[in-house]
């Protein structure tokens, strides 16, 4: 029997359950097992593929930073080594984005030589979606900033694998290219995702969900919340309360319909939204269309 080949399999069937319901945070909305089979051959590609542990680790990297699996359920499952690994990986996300790139960057240096790995992976699968299909309503300046970021953390902790790193560096300057001349980067697989959605007849209708994260009461406040908020972008809109499922609850919920011809504004309304319901993302509909916009949308 090939063990690591079963183990890796497991892996994966771990993967796919524990991420069964995430996408990416573009306008595409890949489904996020394509981002951890990216990170996933990017290791076995550049470090031969024949350590079991690593392979694992770099498949679950964001197990323990965006589900409820806890490192110690990690470790039961998969050893120490694979714990730590992801552990090493994953942000506190209690804190505000700023204060978490700054760590993250100053602990570059000081992570073990597996996890640096991983993390060089993982910069270079989220870089090269940035470069294809941003979250909704990234503009230039905050692509490239999200670059510039990036290649600080690379450059913070460099002599992990220098095939690795080299990929990086190629992606980064065909993402910088890309960026700079509004185009598209087409790695081979890679899908260029539309930006707007045009009707046909009359002017688009977008729907927002305000999704109640928190899964608190709906109060008159809020809906009094959410119309003066509209109010300052557009001059109509139908607010309705409603009920939805996700992450396995029930839960009240509003519901915004803007007619509009500007998908950007309403974009730049639900990310406006996100931060002063305190939402971790809102639902944006157009044309039978679902994205979802995120208050905090940088890996």
């Amino acid at each position: 029997m090939n063990t690591a080949m079963v183990g890796l399999t497991r892996a994966l069937v771990y993967a796919a359950e524990a991420h069964a319901n995430q996408r990416r945070k573009g306008a595409a909305q890949e489904p996020y097992i394509n981002h951890l089979l990216e990170v996933l051959e990017l290791v076995a590609r550049t470090t031969g593929g024949e350590d079991e542990e690593l392979l694992i680790a770099a498949l679950l990297h964001d197990v323990v930073e965006d589900t409820p699996i806890t490192a110690e359920q990690l470790a039961a499952e998969f050893g120490d080594r694979v714990a730590r690994i992801v552990t090493e990986n994953s942000d506190d996300m209690s804190l505000p984005k700023d204060e978490r790139r700054r760590r993250r960057i100053a602990a570059m240096p000081h992570k073990s030589l597996d996890a640096r790995i991983v993390k060089t992976a993982d910069v270079i699968s989220n870089l090269r979606a940035i470069a294809v299909s941003p979250p909704a309503g990234w503009g230039t300046d905050r692509k490239l900033g999200y670059l510039d970021g990036c290649r600080h953390l690379i450059d913070a902790g460099r002599g992990a694998n220098a095939a690795l790193e080299a990929i990086f560096d190629q992606t980064a300057a065909e993402a910088e290219c890309t960026i700079r001349a509004d185009g598209a980067l087409e790695p081979g697989r890679h899908a260029v995702a539309p930006r707007n959605l045009d009707g046909v007849i009359g002017q688009p209708v977008h729907l927002i969900y305000l999704p109640n994260t928190s899964g608190r009461e709906i109060t008159d406040a809020d809906i009094d919340h959410l119309c003066n908020t509209i109010a300052r972008s557009f001059p109509s809109a139908t607010i309705q309360t409603a009920d939805a499922i996700f992450d396995g609850m029930r839960r009240p919920i509003l519901l915004a319909r803007i007619r509009t011809d500007s998908t950007d504004g309403v974009v730049a309304l639900a990310q406006r939204l996100c931060i002063e319901f305190d939402q971790r993302f809102m639902g944006l509909e157009v044309g039978g269309r679902f994205i979802r916009i995120y208050a905090d949308d940088t890996a």
